[in-house]
Parts: structure tokens; C-alpha cells; sequence
């Protein structure tokens, strides 16, 4: 496993139990670590204001662009 530097064939010997807690510590870690990679997005996100900012386009222009075709029509 790659949290605990052990060996595949060391695994496969292990008590189901035990297994399952090292499991639930390496997933544990994981889901910890995305957590706070998305704080961190998050706070970036933040400072610097942007992504927050949304664009309206007009029923008439939304039609221009599909028939000139800068917009995809699906």
C-alpha cells in the first residue's frame, strides 16, 4: 500500500480486519486531503475575486450567434 510502505503479498496475509482499518486510515487521509485542497481553492478563489463573474446575452444575440455560428448549436 502507499500510505504504509507495505508490500502486496504482506496485504494479502493480513486479518480482514485489519485491512479494512488501514483502508479506512488511507481513505481517511485522502478524503482529508481533497478537503482542504478545496478550501484552499476556495480562499484563492476569494482573494483574487475572480471566477465570480457571469456574462448575460440577450434572447436576439443568443440567435445571432447560433446562426453565425460561434455558438454550437448541440
Amino acid at each position: 500500500m502507499q500510505h504504509l510502505k507495505i508490500s502486496y503479498s504482506d496485504i494479502l496475509t493480513m486479518p480482514t480486519y485489519e485491512r479494512r482499518f488501514f483502508l479506512g486510515l488511507l481513505t481517511k487521509d485522502k478524503r482529508d486531503r481533497e478537503e482542504h485542497m478545496e478550501k484552499m481553492k476556495e480562499q484563492a478563489q476569494s482573494k483574487t475575486g475572480k471566477g465570480s463573474r457571469t456574462t448575460r446575452v440577450s434572447g436576439d444575440a443568443l440567435k445571432n450567434k447560433i446562426n453565425s455560428g460561434e455558438i454550437p448549436n448541440k
